[in-house]
């Protein structure tokens, strides 16, 4: 065991000082190298690595770029180390605040936000983000249409359509991550990319349309990030707030090329988060409507997922009539099994900022967010039911047992222990809340029926449906998300997914690695 780690707490001058102290071009080179020649996440800390996070190296290069001078001693890997040993121990919030569970639970909100969305499994994803937004369909004379998400609007909004977009990111990271050149090693240069490989993009012909779009959604300059800096920043925060490099993870105006501070970070773009922040700027009613179609058109994914089922009979929602003037709409699933009926709410929402950074209090935000309102629906769609004096709900079981379901576009953390539920608002069934990555999993279970894993999660208290996969065989695919990831440019064969606890675990399936996509 290590005996050099950094004493905790480190104040954030002490770990700005020692970041500072080197020439940014040389420790940002440096980190892009290292970064891009780490093994997956799970392997860091059985190598004795654990401070080697992409999240602690993305803040290092975004410290550097941002607040360092050229000209001063170039790094070396000790002095890296070091850099990563003190922001593994710097000061938090949990040291001030009192005695008593909240203290540790308001902790793990930072840190498993914080770390969380490094974890999730990359094919998943990027086959999510084109399966959403080009593949779901939605009928042209739906009641409630769809506003921008239209014809021609990935080539609008991000220059390319989205599949090229996509493509874009699979280049970005490749080369970033397996040049044949050691040299190139988290950067990227469009020349390095062959004109006759072109084909494989639906659209994009030439390197200067690939340096468009880059320059448009993927790069930033240290000019840019010194000047975005936060002043006045909270230093036992700053960490868990958004770095720009998520959003910008390219860096130009370096020799060579584009630098990769940490070429997971590109990957990040592709994401349904990322192309939501991209498109759903919500400063704009271009924006809003964005968001608002994102929204519409996951719950039509969530419905393409519950397809999948085998044993199930799926419902839509349904309007019910509470009086000659009144109506009220159910949930948006009914999925009746055999021996049970699952009541399945729809919200494309993710945590705020606020209950990311897990301050005081931070689970009195619930139930003012759109899952608190699912819990609602679910209970008064749960009330119809068991009334049995509804005929819209006639061809629903009213006598099997009953579990309802808030489906969300992203995970809300640790969102079924009691410590979080205890402001939620109170329902005659038992809710869990599942995130999307969840479901698109447990609806590949084979050998026995999703029902049965419902059951034993709400029996045991689990906190999410992942802890109770290692129990259960799950198919090697997911069809809509296979049929998202073929549509992607320079997308390779994926390799089939364990159907065992390692696979099941967040951030530990063979696919799910930092360093590979697919």
């Amino acid at each position: 065991m290590r005996q050099d780690l950094s004493p905790y707490p480190v104040p954030e001058t002490e770990y700005f000082e020692r970041v500072l102290r080197h020439d940014p071009n040389s420790l940002t080179q440096l980190i892009a190298a290292t970064s891009a020649s780490l093994p997956p996440i799970r392997a860091l800390a059985a190598q004795g690595r654990s401070q080697y996070g992409p999240w602690a190296l993305l803040d290092a290069a975004w410290v550097s770029l941002a607040r360092g001078r050229d000209g001063r001693p170039s790094a070396t890997s000790a002095d890296l180390r070091q850099i990563l040993d003190l922001f593994l121990a710097l000061d938090d919030p949990v040291r001030l605040e009192p005695e008593g569970m909240e203290r540790w639970e308001g902790y793990l909100q930072r840190v498993i936000h914080h770390q969380g969305p490094w974890q999730e499994d990359d094919y998943s994803q990027l086959s999510r983000s084109i399966a959403l937004l080009a593949q779901t369909p939605y009928p042209d004379d739906s009641e409630d249409p769809l506003e921008v998400i239209l014809p021609g609007w990935d080539h609008d909004r991000l220059g390319c359509s989205l599949a090229d977009y996509l493509g874009i990111v699979n280049l970005v990271w490749s080369c970033a991550t397996s040049h044949p050149n050691p040299s190139h090693r988290g950067r990227f240069a469009v020349d390095w990319y062959p004109n006759a490989d072109y084909d494989q993009f639906d659209g994009l012909r030439s390197p200067a349309q690939i340096k468009a779009v880059l320059n448009r959604h993927f790069s930033t300059t240290k000019n840019k990030l010194r000047a975005s800096f936060p002043a006045n920043h909270d230093p036992l925060l700053r960490r868990y707030r958004h770095n720009p490099l998520r959003s910008t993870p390219l860096v130009r105006g370096v020799t060579g090329g584009y630098l990769v501070p940490v070429p997971a970070a590109v990957l990040g773009k592709a994401t349904p988060l990322g192309l939501y922040y991209t498109g759903g700027d919500n400063q704009s009613p271009w924006g809003q409507s964005f968001t608002t179609d994102v929204g519409r058109l996951f719950e039509r994914y969530v419905g393409r997922q519950l397809a999948l089922l085998p044993d199930a009979d799926v419902q839509p929602e349904t309007l019910v009539k509470i009086s000659k003037k009144v109506s009220k709409k159910t949930v948006d699933f009914f999925v009746v099994f055999p021996d049970l009926v699952l009541l399945i709410e729809v919200k494309s929402t993710r945590p705020s900022e606020s209950l990311r950074l897990g301050g005081p209090d931070f689970t009195t935000l619930l139930p003012k967010t759109p899952i608190g309102k699912g819990f609602e629906q679910i209970n008064r769609s749960a009330g119809f039911l068991h009334s049995g004096e509804h005929p819209e709900l006639a061809d629903i079981p009213n006598d099997r047992r009953m579990i309802g379901m808030v489906v969300t576009a992203e995970p809300f953390h640790q969102i079924n222990t009691p410590a979080h539920r205890v402001d939620l608002p109170e329902t005659r069934i038992p809710v869990m809340v599942t995130a999307i990555a969840e479901l698109e999993q447990a609806v590949t279970i084979t050998g026995t029926s999703l029902a049965k894993l419902l059951c034993a999660a709400v029996d045991t208290g689990a906190a999410d449906l992942r802890q109770l996969f290692p129990q259960y065989e799950f198919l090697d695919h997911n069809a809509v998300l296979e049929q998202g990831w073929s549509a992607i440019p320079l997308a390779r064969p994926r390799r089939p997914q364990a159907q065992n606890a390692a696979a099941a675990e967040p951030g530990n399936g063979p696919e799910n690695r930092v360093d590979e996509p697919g």
